[in-house]
Formats: C-alpha cells, sequence, structure tokens
C-alpha cells in the first residue's frame, strides 16, 4: 500500500495535468451578447469584452459558431472620408489589459446563419488562440433596447 501522503501526491499531479496550462484560463469574457436580426438577415454581429489576465499578450486567430457557417472579427476604420468594416485575421489581447467589441469598433461578425436565431437564444461562440487554447463563451441574443436598458443600469452602479 502507498503511503497517504504519496497517493496526495500523485492525485494532485494528476489533477495538473487534467487541468492543463494555466494560460488557458488567461482570457476573460463578460457582456457577451448579439443584437437579435429580422430572421432573414444574412449577418449578425457579436459584441463582447475580453480581459487579458495573463502576463503575456494573447492572440485571437479564429472564432467560430456551430450556428453559422462563418465567423469573422471586423473593426470599423475610417479611409478616405468613409467608414469601412475591416476584416481582422488576428486580435491580440495585451497583457493585462481589456479589449472591447463593440458596435462602431472592433465586433464580430455572425454570417450566414444555418437557422433563424430568436432573441432570448444563446449562441456558443469559440475563440481560437495562437496558442491552440479554446475559448467557448456563451453569447445571449437581445434586442438593442434590452441591451441598452442593461448598460444604462450597469453604468449607474459604477
Amino acid at each position: 500500500m502507498l503511503p497517504i501522503r504519496q497517493l496526495m501526491l500523485s492525485g494532485l499531479l494528476a489533477g495538473s495535468l487534467v487541468a492543463g496550462p494555466a494560460s488557458a484560463q488567461t482570457l476573460e469574457f463578460e457582456g457577451a451578447w448579439s443584437p437579435e436580426a429580422p430572421p432573414t438577415a444574412p449577418v449578425m454581429a457579436g459584441y463582447v469584452e475580453i480581459t487579458n489576465n495573463g502576463d503575456k499578450d494573447v492572440a485571437i486567430t479564429a472564432a467560430r459558431c456551430d450556428d453559422f457557417n462563418k465567423v469573422e472579427i471586423h473593426d470599423m476604420v475610417e479611409r478616405d472620408g468613409m467608414m469601412r468594416m475591416i476584416q481582422q485575421e488576428r486580435l491580440t489581447i495585451p497583457a493585462g489589459e481589456t479589449v472591447k467589441l463593440e458596435k462602431g469598433g472592433l465586433h464580430l461578425m455572425l454570417m450566414k446563419p444555418r437557422r433563424a436565431i430568436k432573441q432570448g437564444e444563446t449562441l456558443d461562440i469559440t475563440f481560437e488562440t495562437a496558442a491552440g487554447e479554446s475559448n467557448k463563451v456563451p453569447f445571449e441574443v437581445k434586442t438593442r433596447s434590452e441591451q441598452e436598458m442593461h448598460h444604462d443600469n450597469h453604468q449607474r452602479h459604477h
């Protein structure tokens, strides 16, 4: 029989191997939501705040959702006096900082829905990093007015 101390140590080691690298928990996603669109809309948007709690920059290189054929990260950029949407190949979240995906700036484009998406549903969007890590994030589908009310109430508490 193994002494209890050795059993505890082997259990701790096994647990740390199963849990994976500590950096997998580096990114924190808050306030993830997607505005409801008409049933025949070919695209939807996604918004979220991403915080990097680690001490190294993290690059998001892809996003996917089973409910859409394609998910891309876009930014709104002014060129020649006109606002244009530009696809981003990667989104770097600097160490210790928060990047907001929001209306009028960086955001997700959810393209070609595979089904009708309705208010109150949850979309599971998975973010892939350059290091090969995955973060599955639930995005709540809301009306814009519903999100604005939530945002206004949140601002009053700060």
